[in-house]
């Protein structure tokens, strides 16, 4: 058996309790090693749930424990900056929940600061590492559709709680930069890390709580290939992309995160009679995803271990904040 590396989860929150703390444990290389909350209370709780070897009660004196190899960190966004150097500092490798920075200069700095200390910065989009996008792309990458033309994006979920984090904007809550992000991450994958040379943005705001809670935005590249991305908090609940090209599209009505069997569809061949497209030829594709969280963890674990490229590069994630923050300086001008 090869070697594992130990984790460090820095905050109790949600998506790490959920999500990425069970992928953790089916991950082929890693150890689930400690848990780190403002309170050991919390931390104990889930080391007990969850069978981690220690529990801190502060985040300091995990990244001060010389076993722990690489932390995750599900922290608010506004804090992602300040714990990413503090880890970098105590020589932790990072995997840091999306968005990984509030702005692209603030990002930029994280990386210098990992680079400073010789260790590895990824920012934590589970769906990248999921056969579900990879395959839409391997199909576009193919001609199926043609030259691409355009790709949509949607993310929307219904919150009804006004006191979660993501209506916090001294926490950097809001629809832009807790759903727009996957947005921009999959259109950018998929139109090969172009950069928009136009960005417009539009957002309904809360004014009690001053975040954004819906925004649309749309790109435009200099081959001619227009993007628009809609995220919301106050719609009901749908992840969707879609690509259209000159021969066909492909269009997948999966949440980002999705596990087990996914289905998508890609149409070509049809013709147009007047207003009427006929004889499309439809073709439904059936992919087994694995645990994404998992696949993000062990992924991860290969960089650390074997030198493997991140699957969500410095690059990448270097250009996403940049679009975030051009759509942000979009929205604030209407």
């Amino acid at each position: 058996m090869g070697r594992k590396v130990n984790w460090g989860i820095l905050g109790c929150a949600k998506i790490a309790e959920v999500r990425t703390i069970p992928g953790l444990l089916k991950a082929s290389n890693a150890v689930l090693y400690a848990v780190a909350s403002r309170g050991i209370e919390k931390a104990e709780k889930l080391k007990n749930m969850y069978g981690a070897k220690e529990a801190y009660g502060s985040y300091e004196e995990l990244l001060a424990d010389e076993n722990v190899e690489a932390v995750y960190i599900p922290l608010p966004n506004s804090m992602h900056a300040q714990w990413v150097e503090k880890a970098a500092k105590a020589g932790k490798h990072i995997l840091c929940e999306k968005p990984l920075a509030l702005t692209q200069e603030q990002a930029k700095d994280m990386f210098r600061i990992c680079e400073d200390n010789h260790v590895l910065l990824m920012e934590a989009f589970a769906f990248r590492h999921a056969p579900l996008v990879q395959k839409v792309k391997e199909l576009i990458d193919k001609g199926a559709v043609g030259k691409v033309k355009y790709v949509e994006s949607h993310l929307t979920d219904l919150l009804t709680d006004m006191g979660n984090i993501r209506m916090k904007k001294e926490l950097g809550g809001g629809a832009f930069y807790d759903m727009a992000c996957y947005n921009i991450s999959t259109i950018s994958y998929l139109l090969d890390g172009k950069e928009p040379v136009s960005v417009k943005a539009s957002a309904e705001m809360n004014d009690q709580c001053g975040v954004d809670v819906s925004n649309t935005a749309l790109f435009k590249y200099e081959d001619g290939v227009q993007a628009a991305s809609y995220s919301s908090l106050n719609s009901y609940a749908r992840g969707y992309y879609a690509v259209v090209g000159e021969k066909g599209r492909i269009e997948v009505p999966c949440n980002f995160n999705c596990r087990n069997i996914c289905k998508f569809t890609l149409t070509t061949d049809g013709r147009v009679d007047n207003v009427e497209v006929l004889d499309e030829q439809k073709t439904e594709y059936t992919v087994m995803c694995p645990d994404n969280y998992m696949l993000e963890i062990e992924q991860f674990g290969r960089c650390i271990l074997d030198g493997e490229r991140p699957y969500v590069s410095k690059e990448e994630t270097l250009l996403n904040a940049g679009i975030l923050d051009r759509a942000f300086r979009a929205a604030k001008e209407i």
